[in-house]
């Protein structure tokens, strides 16, 4: 089973950080990332 996780913060380092740290892991996937909440809005809808 794989978890699906939207990243979302407003500082590009931490996601970019945050990124690494979960695509290591065999059992999680990074469906996205957004820097605001309107710009994850239509990202998460997917």
């Amino acid at each position: 089973m794989t978890i699906s996780v939207f990243l979302l913060d407003d500082h590009d380092v931490v996601r970019t950080g945050l990124r690494m740290v979960l695509e290591a892991e065999p059992d999680l996937r990074v469906t996205g990332e957004a820097g605001t909440a309107a710009e994850a809005l239509p990202g998460c809808r997917r």
